[in-house]
Parts: C-alpha cells; structure tokens; sequence
C-alpha cells in the first residue's frame, strides 16, 4: 500500500469531467490506500490545488462534451506546470489521441493512460509519477542582466552568512580575495 514516511495516504486530484469515471478511480485508487479528490472543471481543480497538498494530478484533456481536440487540457496542464511544477501529472486521456498525449508529455505531464484503463497500469503510473517524478529545472532569473545578477547573488550571500566574509565567499565558490574584488567592483 502506497504510504509516506509517516504513514499518511498518499493524496491525488482527478480532473475530468465525467462523474461516472470520477467515481471508478475513486473506487480503484481508495482501495489501494490513496485519497482521491474529484473536480470537474479546471476552475474546481484550481481551487482545491490552492487548498490541498496533492502528490500527483490525474488529469483528463477534455472538459466538454464532444470535444476532443484536448487543447483546454493541454491549457490546463500549462498552467500547471507553470505554477506547480512539483505535483506530477498523469495524464488520462480516451478521445484526444497518440499525438495529444504525446504534447502532453512535451509540456511536462510525467505518464498517460489511455481510457478505458487498466487499473494496475492507471495504479503503476501513477505510484511511478509519485515515487520517480521528473527532475524541475530552476526557473530562469528575472533580470539577464549579469552584473546586476553577480550583486544580487553577492549581497544575497552576504546577508545568508550575516556578512562574514569567508562564509558568503564559500558559498559563492570564490576565495575571500576574488569575493573583496567584486564587492569593491560593485559598491558593496
């Protein structure tokens, strides 16, 4: 049975709009120690997002009927990965096709299954996405500018170290010499 450390159940956030496959991995997920929480819009699974720790997010691509062209859940899914890249997301998809969950997994959802799933295979994926999810690179800096990045970086490690020189000087990978150098260069 899927635990943490600390014996707590293992959560995930179903987002699809259909209540009947909302209902089978409740049933499939809960019998094997996961809390499952449903939302059948993206405005519902934001809201219980904002709400809850979640280790992963099942998410279907189409949110209306008849649509299958999976562009609101490849929205969705940028969005996500933009605000919360560190909930892994497996994809559960029956209408939209190789080439959508295929986009999908170039935005960043870790797996996908395809509906109607196979409950071990939609269990694999999902234990997989929690136990070895994708690395997350670092968001980019705000300023490019890299004199202004050196400083920042500096007085950041100045004040991290309460201003002793050979402390910031380590952290930063220089010798307290170089470290003196570039304070002087940038009024520090």
């Amino acid at each position: 049975m899927p635990e943490t450390a600390s014996s707590e159940p293992l959560s995930a956030l179903f987002l699809d709009d259909d209540s009947d496959v909302l209902a089978a991995a409740e049933l499939v997920l809960t019998r094997h120690g996961f809390v499952m929480k449903a939302a059948q819009s993206p405005e519902e699974a934001e809201t219980l997002l904002a709400a809850h720790d979640f280790e992963a997010l099942l998410l279907d691509l189409n949110f209306r009927r008849g649509d299958t062209s999976g562009e609101a859940g490849l929205a969705f899914l940028r969005r996500h990965m933009a605000d919360r890249p560190h909930i892994p997301v497996v994809v559960v998809t029956g209408h939209s096709g190789m080439n959508i969950a295929i986009e999908a997994m170039r935005i960043g959802a870790q797996d996908f299954v395809v509906k109607p799933w196979n409950n071990d295979r939609l269990l694999a994926s999902l234990r997989a996405a929690i136990e070895h999810p994708r690395a997350v690179a670092a968001p980019p800096p705000r300023d490019l500018n890299l004199e202004r990045s050196e400083r920042d970086l500096i007085r950041l490690a100045l004040e991290r170290h309460q201003f002793n020189i050979s402390q910031a000087a380590k952290d930063l990978g220089l010798t307290r010499a170089a470290l003196y150098r570039r304070m002087e260069k940038h009024g520090l």
